[in-house]
């Protein structure tokens, strides 16, 4: 079982006070920079050096906000490669209690709220089943020549082996052949027994929008794929409710595709009657920042970049309040991580990725239209939270991202109640700050400085103070630190969320690597300023603590 360490009341009087003896917020369960940029001479850069280090930003935040609640449990979710998901969960009867600890792990933080499953992805689009194969998945089978991705009866034993995770499955709609047919009217049954009362919708076809030129003529337009689809999930309707009544009526999320820069319109597609039937329950869109071998990517300028990830979530908004006028129904992005392709090996799996999935999740969120995240895992791929099984002689590990997505959690603890509105920082694109709100009252406050600074730098890592104007409501209430830190932005190890490490050593079970030292509490001072101190490459979430 999970034992949950709330914070005992603080009785320090100063201003920014560490005090001892305080419970940490960890987890207990028996499962589950830049270098200084180059100047002319020396003495230009050591100005820079000591501006830096002395660097204070003066930030006013509210302590009260009629901003809505997300409305939405489960903001940060997961996304597994179908043809990786049976490395990731293990079986009902052998469950990877690696993973299964670092889900629960995620759960936790996020209030209680177990992240949402999504297994798909582009392997869901290729995935033929076969009865005669005795493995959960294959690269060929007898059931189609021309397959390169079969699954086998036992691949549906792989769900449910996370406690109390809901899970929605993807069925393939890009065989549009017989033994695709077949496909859906086999596994349609096998999937709906296996996940039971864990469902929480299907997804009938991946990114259809890429499929011209490969699996539908060049000119298959959106029409033709809303006609296909909901000849698709009416015939998978009936498929359910036969194997599966007691489910209900089947709810898909869609329309799935690549971005909401496509080439088919979102619109469009509803336009034309994608939920005609009532049977959308989520509208879905997709993103990536960039590719992985797209040129001039960068840790600074691309993922440790407030602006560019402003700049691809609002695109998300613009669909979202369009999609808005036309369907009624929540919006979410159902497939999402750093770079397409499985990420970049030196940028996706480093410390600057945990900074970007952080900022990424958290301005999400603030933007009131986005309902929930789910981030993609692909076993090997560099953008995955964690590798699941070994590997070319290495043992499964937990990544970088992993450790963003575990700040993320805890500042959206319970994101059904919680509202978040970004905090106006500065012209900088490398900081960004946050303010959580539950019932109308400040909770919580994230700030990134992501300001890269590398572990391999010989220079002394600059920091900043931000101090926050809470004002006098909150004039001597005690806030927690709790930083997302690591030696710098290039390394793939070292990461600590609240000074916990979780990693394959302890089967991703939170270790306390700073149990000698007290936890760090900040009061708010007699003037309503609430500070912190936060190095170059580093995020802290600050917690408001219970008197």
């Amino acid at each position: 079982m999970v034992a949950l360490h709330r914070f005992g009341k603080d009785m320090a009087r100063s201003p920014a006070t560490v005090v001892p003896g305080l419970s940490p917020w960890h987890v207990t369960n028996n499962v589950a920079s830049a270098r200084p940029r180059p100047h002319a001479n020396t003495s230009h850069r050591l100005v820079e050096l000591y501006m830096r280090e002395s660097a204070v930003h003066t930030l006013q935040v509210s302590s009260t906000s009629t901003a809505q609640p997300i409305g939405f449990a489960a903001f940060v979710s997961l996304s597994i490669e179908l043809v990786s998901f049976p490395l990731f969960a293990g079986i009902r009867s052998a469950p990877n209690v690696f993973s299964a600890n670092l889900v629960t792990n995620l759960g936790l933080l996020q209030g209680g709220d177990m992240p949402v499953i999504r297994v798909g992805g582009n392997s869901q689009d290729r995935a033929i089943y076969d009865p005669e194969l005795q493995t959960a998945t294959a690269t060929s089978c007898a059931a189609d020549p021309l397959a390169i991705v079969c699954i086998g009866s036992s691949f549906f034993d792989s769900y449910r082996t996370f406690p109390d995770t809901y899970y929605s499955h993807g069925f393939n709609l890009a065989a549009n052949n017989a033994s695709g047919y077949t496909t859906l009217a086999e596994t349609a049954p096998l999937a709906c027994k296996a996940i039971g009362s864990q469902l929480s919708m299907w997804e009938y076809g991946n990114e259809p929008d890429l499929y011209l030129g490969k699996w539908r003529p060049s000119n298959w337009n959106v029409s033709q794929f809303v006609t296909e689809w909901l000849n698709g999930t009416s015939h998978l309707k009936e498929y359910l409710l036969a194997a599966c009544p007691e489910l209900g009526t089947p709810q898909f999320m869609a329309p799935s595709f690549s971005s909401p820069g496509s080439s088919y319109s979102h619109v469009a597609a509803f336009q034309d009657g994608l939920d005609s039937q009532d049977a959308v329950n989520q509208k879905s869109l997709h993103n990536y920042i960039t590719g992985a071998t797209s040129p001039g990517v960068t840790l600074q300028g691309t993922l440790m970049n407030h602006n560019v990830t402003v700049k691809s979530l609002s695109k998300h908004v613009a669909a979202a309040n369009a999609l808005a006028a036309v369907d009624d129904k929540p919006y979410v992005i159902g497939e999402c991580n750093s770079l397409y392709g499985g990420g970049a090996a030196g940028l996706s799996d480093t410390f600057g990725a945990a900074l970007w999935v952080m900022d990424f999740t958290l301005y999400a969120a603030s933007t009131g239209v986005i309902k929930r995240l789910h981030y993609h895992q692909s076993n090997g791929a560099p953008y995955s939270a964690w590798a699941p099984v070994p590997s070319g002689g290495n043992q499964p590990t937990t990544l970088p991202p992993y450790y963003g997505k575990l700040a993320a959690a805890r500042f959206l603890s319970a994101s059904n109640s919680t509202a978040v509105e970004e905090i106006a920082l500065s012209s900088s694109p490398y900081e960004s700050a946050y303010a959580a709100y539950t019932s109308g009252h400040l909770a919580r406050i994230a700030v990134l400085n992501m300001n890269q600074y590398n572990a391999t730098s010989a220079s002394q890592r600059p920091s900043t103070t931000y101090t926050f104007l809470v004002g006098n409501r909150l004039v001597g209430s005690s806030w927690l630190v709790e930083k997302l830190a690591a030696p710098g932005s290039d390394v793939k190890t070292g990461v600590t969320f609240a000074g916990y490490k979780y990693e394959y050593s302890s089967l991703g079970n939170g270790v306390n690597m700073k149990s000698n030292c007290p936890k760090e509490v900040v009061k708010v001072g007699s003037n309503g300023e609430l500070s912190v101190r936060v190095k170059d490459s580093q995020a802290v979430v600050l917690t408001l603590l219970d008197e």
